[in-house]
Formats: structure tokens, C-alpha cells, sequence
């Protein structure tokens, strides 16, 4: 077949659909929650920080899904997630059940320097105790991380997780 061939014509050259592909991105682009995603993850991007992968997710119906220890219904608003990265235990439970959201959180493993959670309200420093347990009160739905920097200078990071 030749070029000039219109069942194998360069599609991309075609000017049409140059101003349609223009048309399609003003009037239906991507939604503002994939933008805010995006946007939150170029911007506290840290590429020495090791991965802590999701290994538990109360919500899923994969092999990752577990029941709730302490959840009477499961449709009440509590979603329990656990991380595990650089021998740092993740434990994360979120109570949806009031106008704004509350995270408990729990790590294990090696000691911990500071943490700081990144959400759409922008990186919160979270406060440990000396069991390793913290509370951040007050966040929105959106898309949400922590990151931990253990006391021999290594940083482990949540994979971004939308709550």
C-alpha cells in the first residue's frame, strides 16, 4: 500500500482531527479530582523514599481484603488499610462516619524520627506517641499519604491511597 492511500493515511496530519482533539480536551478534559491527584504527586514526589505497599485493604475483593477486628458493619463508614516498606508496619483506619474524616494510625517496626501525612489541605506533621499510635482529625476526602523518616535517616512512603 502506498502513502497516499487513505486506508493507511496518517491520521495525525489530518487537521480535522487536530481541532476536534482541541474541542474534545476544552470541553470534556480530565476531572478536577484526577488534576488534584496529579498535581499532589509530582509535588511532594520524593524518589528516595522507599514504597510502603498496601498489603491490606478492608475494602478490597481481592486477596488483600481482611473483616475488620472491631467493625459491626462494614457499610458504617470504616475502612481499615495496613502498609508494610523497609520493615516499617503501617496500620491506617479511617472513620468516615462525620462530616469530616478522622485517621488512626499505628506503626510497628523500626523507631520512628517524625511523619507527616499529605493530604489536599497540604503535608501535616503527625504526632506519635510512644507506642507508635496518632489521630489527625479533620480531613476531606481526596487523596492522601504518609511519609516516615525512621531514626537511621531512611524515609518509607505510603502509596497514595484516596480516602
Amino acid at each position: 500500500m502506498e502513502r497516499d492511500d487513505p486506508a493507511v493515511a496518517d491520521h495525525r496530519e489530518d487537521p480535522i482531527l487536530t481541532a476536534l482533539r482541541r474541542i474534545a480536551s476544552v470541553v470534556d478534559g480530565p476531572p478536577d479530582t484526577v488534576l488534584d491527584a496529579a498535581r499532589a504527586a509530582f509535588l511532594t514526589r520524593d524518589l528516595d523514599a522507599e514504597i510502603a505497599a498496601l498489603t491490606a485493604d478492608s475494602r478490597a475483593a481481592d486477596e488483600t481484603a481482611y473483616e475488620p477486628a472491631r467493625a459491626e458493619d462494614p457499610a458504617q463508614g470504616q475502612w481499615l488499610l495496613s502498609f508494610q516498606g523497609g520493615g516499617l508496619h503501617i496500620d491506617l483506619e479511617i472513620d468516615d462516619e462525620r462530616d469530616d474524616m478522622r485517621l488512626l494510625g499505628q506503626l510497628s517496626g523500626p523507631p520512628v524520627r517524625e511523619c507527616v501525612l499529605y493530604a489536599e489541605r497540604g503535608p501535616v506533621r503527625v504526632d506519635l506517641d510512644g507506642l507508635g499510635r496518632f489521630i489527625v482529625d479533620g480531613l476531606t476526602h481526596g487523596p492522601v499519604r504518609l511519609q516516615c523518616e525512621l531514626a537511621d535517616g531512611r524515609r518509607i512512603t505510603t502509596t497514595w491511597v484516596r480516602v
